[in-house]
């Protein structure tokens, strides 16, 4: 991944100069084929933001208008009609979502409950956060779009860290999970292993 992020700030470099060398390519062109490239990866360096801004600020007053706008966007990039740039830029402008980043779902969390018998019928439990392990569909959506599409860079998303037990609802419909321990000091360990739970790409 390191390999690639630095890939990627060597390309919009190069996007920059021929920007700035060529009258013909404007400013908007320039941050459309950005646009492109960072989307078309799982590492999105700072140096994409400018034109990621851009693109995620562009809204219409429906979603069908902000997809319209989006796409007409990134079709002003000139290597847009290329082979298989019409499908990537569908894929990208139909699936792609500034909170399936890896850094929002390391931020997405869950409540999980460690529990440790008390007497017969209570428990004493602790109550913790953890980065959820399932995907929001728009971003099971996002990823198998744009993974199986031949002009991108991603790999496969993992959730890596210990198993959060079994997953319930209250009476509000809100899901949390429940762990059972047998000690307090096993409850301890399970907590401090659980804050080591993310996302990451293989």
């Amino acid at each position: 991944m390191k390999s690639l992020k630095i890939t990627i700030i060597f390309l919009l470099a190069v996007v920059s100069i021929q920007g700035s060398a060529q009258a013909e390519l404007s400013n908007i062109q320039t941050l459309a084929c950005e646009s492109i490239l960072c989307l078309s990866s799982a590492v999105q360096p700072s140096e994409c933001n400018p034109a990621l801004n851009y693109f995620y600020g562009i809204k219409g007053d429906k979603i069908s208008e902000t997809l319209d706008l989006r796409r007409a966007f990134l079709n002003k990039c000139p290597d847009s009609s290329a082979q298989g740039m019409p499908s990537l830029i569908n894929a990208i402008v139909n699936y792609s979502s500034p909170f399936c980043t890896l850094e929002r779902l390391n931020h997405n969390l869950v409540e999980v409950r460690i529990l440790v018998k008390h007497g017969r019928f209570r428990y004493n439990a602790k109550t913790i956060k953890v980065v959820n392990p399932e995907l929001p569909a728009a971003c099971r959506n996002y990823y198998n779009a744009l993974i199986n599409h031949e002009y991108t860079a991603y790999s496969q998303l993992s959730y890596v860290g210990t198993d959060l037990g079994y997953k319930k609802e209250d009476d509000d419909g809100n899901e949390f999970y429940v762990i059972y321990a047998d000690s307090t000091s096993e409850q301890n360990q399970i907590a401090a292993a659980l804050s080591d739970n993310h996302w990451e790409w293989y």
